[in-house]
């Protein structure tokens, strides 16, 4: 099994009969209305990828494991003049991906379910999905020439790793995500001691999980990708060189992980370049581009990138009507009221949410859950909020839906605060979320807050009986991790559970219930 890294979440994965491009992310214009941008550079790998399709004398398939468009990269999909392939695609509830690609001129489409095994030529695959409404995501498992190849990118798998290991045997080379990609606290107005802080943590718990996920799979190879993106855009270029924030590059993980297992599991972890080949056998480069950025280099190589979209950027200035603005404002407030008509838990929202326009801030539409009530405002009336600033014509974007909400949460042009500072699942499921999902989404975390399972856990010498499964997204908390003698840490996003006042989570309203019993 050779694998050629193609920046990013892709990959190029050849056997003896099969060819399987994963996540090719290779636009020149980036991803979520250009917000993000491939990093390093992949641009000239769309020619390479070309290639490898053109080889006729393997089956070729394309891989695509969820709708983010930094692993969905339809502007280049629809540049491919070889067809000849065929889609690889997870079968989620919300058919969003496969109606985008249905009427797509190539082989065929094949969507599989969850624990799934397909055959490609003498090879196969299989697909583990995440399809938990706030996340929709899948990994994939290739075993070929007698090696087998985990892909899990950016898909939260951390709770099922043991029994995906278990049921499969030996994982010779995995890849795994090891960088924040989240608005938290990024988009945020927070102080800046405050925003350090929470970006240290988040960056300290994104390692420590892709850590014990590597520790779990027991690879011979650890591939770092997934991550991250550098930001171009004048609005965003200054994220690239904050001192801290959740996005470190691989080779301070890389630091860490090899600090982290050099007892438990060492493993051969390289930094990858786009273009990079390697022997999956031998645990070898079999290729290895000349050009690396490396981090002395940094700032002058995003300096340089970022210089080559100038003229784009400045043909993307916005500027509106009063009248305009007033029109995207009403069309907002019919499209929150179409979310809160499938939002059958409002009731348990109990503070307000305004979306802000930055261009005219006293231009704004208020959405009150507790009396179903969406409205114009002019200003923020109310003690408890969630305020969201963002330019009037990104809103238009998504209302016009050249950008979906989760897109338009990922551009990062827009600032939001929060009183209190609590994470509410309820509000983001309402932001992020198309209207059609919502009901849904609301009786996942139904079925959730019912189950009644529930285990034992052992943290600083006391033993407490908790909740099994996380109130966030259902994780299985059997496969956490205790961390100060007192927090119970969720596998799959980190949240953290203090033992000690009752299994409440630190910055959320959550709880798992846990009751102290006799010492250990």
């Amino acid at each position: 099994m050779q694998i050629t890294y193609l920046g990013h979440a892709g990959f190029c994965i050849e056997m003896r009969s099969t060819i399987i491009i994963m996540d090719p992310w290779l636009s020149r214009y980036g991803a979520f209305d250009s917000a993000w941008f491939q990093y390093p550079c992949n641009h000239h790998l769309a020619d390479l990828v070309q290639q490898k399709l053109l080889d006729n004398s393997k089956e070729r398939y394309i891989y695509i494991s969820h709708e983010h468009k930094d692993h969905f990269d339809l502007e280049f999909l629809n540049s491919l003049g070889a067809r000849d392939f065929t889609f690889l695609l997870p079968a989620f509830r919300r058919p969003a991906l496969r109606d985008q690609l249905a009427t797509f001129n190539c082989k065929g489409i094949v969507a599989c379910h969850d624990g799934q095994a397909f055959p490609v030529g003498d090879d196969c695959v299989t697909l583990y999905l995440d399809d938990s409404e706030l996340n929709r995501d899948s990994a994939i498992m290739v075993k070929g020439n007698g090696s087998c190849f985990l892909n899990m990118n950016d898909c939260k798998l951390h709770d099922r790793l043991t029994d995906i290991v278990r049921e499969n045997g030996t994982v010779d080379a995995f890849a795994c995500q090891f960088s924040g990609a989240t608005w938290h606290p990024t988009c945020y107005d927070y102080p800046e001691h405050t925003y350090r802080e929470i970006s240290r943590r988040k960056v300290i718990s994104k390692f420590e999980a892709t850590a014990k996920a590597v520790e779990s799979v027991k690879p011979n190879i650890y591939l770092p990708s997934a991550g991250p993106c550098c930001f171009l855009d004048p609005l965003l270029l200054h994220i690239n060189f904050q001192p801290v924030n959740i996005f470190p590059r691989a080779p301070r993980f890389l630091k860490y992980l090899e600090r982290r297992l050099r007892k438990s599991h060492p493993v051969y972890a390289p930094n990858i370049m786009p273009g990079d080949v390697l022997d999956v056998k031998k645990a070898a480069f079999r290729h290895k581009v000349a050009e690396r950025v490396s981090e002395d280099d940094f700032e002058q190589y995003i300096k340089s990138y970022a210089a080559k979209y100038d003229d784009f950027f400045a043909r993307r200035a916005h500027s509106f009507s009063r009248e305009r603005l007033e029109t995207i404002r009403d069309r907002l407030c019919v499209e929150f009221e179409k979310k809160m008509a499938g939002f059958v838990s409002s009731n348990k929202v109990e503070r307000c949410l305004y979306m802000q326009f930055v261009d005219r801030p006293e231009c704004m539409v208020r959405v009150d859950f507790q009396r179903r009530e969406v409205r114009p405002a002019a200003s923020v009336d109310d003690m408890d909020f969630y305020l969201i600033s963002a330019a009037s014509w990104e809103i238009e974007r998504v209302l016009d839906k050249k950008l979906t909400w989760e897109d338009f949460s990922l551009t990062f042009r827009m600032r939001l605060s929060r009183r209190p500072d609590i994470y509410q699942t309820l509000i983001q499921g309402f932001i992020i979320m198309e209207s059609e999902d919502l009901n849904h989404f609301c009786e996942r975390l139904l079925e959730i807050e019912s189950r009644r399972e529930r285990l034992i856990v052992e943290a600083g010498g006391c033993r407490y009986s908790i909740n099994r499964f996380c109130p966030h997204q259902g994780a299985d908390l059997g496969e956490g991790w205790i961390e100060g003698g007192r927090y119970l840490v969720c596998a799959r996003h980190r949240w953290r559970f203090d033992l000690h006042n009752g299994g409440r989570c630190e910055t959320s309203d959550s709880s798992i219930d846990a009751i102290a019993l006799e010492d250990a």
